[in-house]
């Protein structure tokens, strides 16, 4: 009965790790680099100024230009060439440019949000006859 348990257990065990070790290997493909080759040819033309460094970004980088890519594919003309215009300007930077441009946007983010609260507590802080009055001179200038 004893034998039969620490089988169970032993084999129980051992069945866990193999999962284990399917599902580490099945995140691991997931998370592995895109290969250029991959990319559609409308990805593969906007991050053309990108080609030489694309197997050396990081997972996390290629997803955000991947993300930017998917937009990219959407857009009319011109502003794709204005995106490409962009890429080609980010991958020209030097690594302190970039870092102090993710710095600016961060900061221009965050002021943004901190507007919008602002904006929402002095709407929010109107009585109900004011948001009303608020709504209908927005809702005029919107429709012109």
């Amino acid at each position: 009965m004893k034998a039969t348990r620490t089988a169970t257990k032993l084999y129980s065990r051992v069945l866990t790790l193999v999962l284990l070790l399917v599902l580490g290997i099945q995140s691991f493909d997931a998370l592995a680099s895109e290969k250029w080759s991959d990319l559609s040819s409308k990805q593969q033309e906007l991050l053309a100024p990108l080609k030489d460094e694309w197997s050396s970004l990081s997972d996390s980088q290629q997803e955000r230009w991947l993300k930017v890519s998917r937009k990219y594919e959407g857009e009319s003309a011109e502003r794709q060439a204005t995106m490409r215009e962009r890429v080609s300007a980010w991958s020209k930077m030097s690594p302190r440019d970039k870092a102090s441009a993710r710095e600016n946007y961060k900061a221009l983010k965050e002021k943004r949000q901190g507007e919008r609260n602002s904006s929402w507590n002095s709407y929010q802080s109107l009585d109900p006859k004011q948001r009303d009055e608020f709504k209908i001179k927005n809702n005029k200038q919107a429709s012109n």
